[in-house]
């Protein structure tokens, strides 16, 4: 699979970019609710994300950064970013970014699963996560700083560039589990943090 991200001038345009479908679900899921989402490329901003999902009054009891979000009903992106020659592990360095229907933000970078640090606060106000709820379905966008990327995951931006991405929808508690996402994870148990089943994206 692979991604084309749209370089956009301004965020209204988002709408413009490719529109992914969160829709392959997997592991344990009493619920299926309909996600999809885009991602375009805003020049010396970063990359900026608009995810739908059709649930009415989604679970958010979270409120504060770095929650544990993905025990409400939560959206998230995934970026990894391996090194120039440095093949596609699930050791390479990635990014994670989660939130619920409170806007409440868990960001996360490093390489592996292992040893991840939350992203630096002064990030927060750049990264801007909103959340509105409509009677059937909820949005998020936010922005992932272009400053972050480079100067925490040292990956440059910019028209040509390729990466790794995935989108997730999730809820991890019992009552209303599900996993879905962009590009499936062929893994035997509930699994986002495996870089090697990310889909390829590139800025365009």
């Amino acid at each position: 699979m692979e991604y084309q991200v749209k370089t956009i001038a301004s965020r209204e345009e988002i709408e413009s970019a490719d529109r992914f479908e969160i829709s392959h679900f997997m592991w344990n899921c009493l619920r299926k609710p309909r996600a999809w989402g885009w991602m375009g490329y805003l020049p010396g901003q970063g990359l900026y994300v608009k995810l739908v999902c059709e649930e009415s009054d989604p679970r958010r009891i979270f409120h504060n950064y770095m929650d544990m979000v993905c025990k409400d009903s939560a959206m998230e992106v995934f970026l990894a970013f391996p090194e120039k020659g440095e093949p596609l592990t699930n050791d390479v360095m990635y990014l994670n970014f989660e939130a619920n229907g409170n806007g409440a933000l868990y960001a996360a970078y490093g390489k592996g699963r292992k040893g991840r640090r939350p992203m630096p606060e002064k990030y927060l106000e750049q990264c801007g996560c909103r959340a509105q709820l409509l009677d059937d379905r909820w949005i998020l966008t936010w922005l992932i700083p272009e400053e972050y990327v480079n100067q925490e995951a040292g990956a440059a931006l910019g028209r040509g560039a390729e990466f790794y991405c995935n989108f997730y929808k999730i809820a991890e508690s019992p009552d209303i589990e599900h996993y879905a996402a962009f590009a499936p994870i062929e893994n035997e148990k509930p699994n986002f943090h495996l870089p090697v089943f990310f889909a390829k994206a590139k800025i365009v």
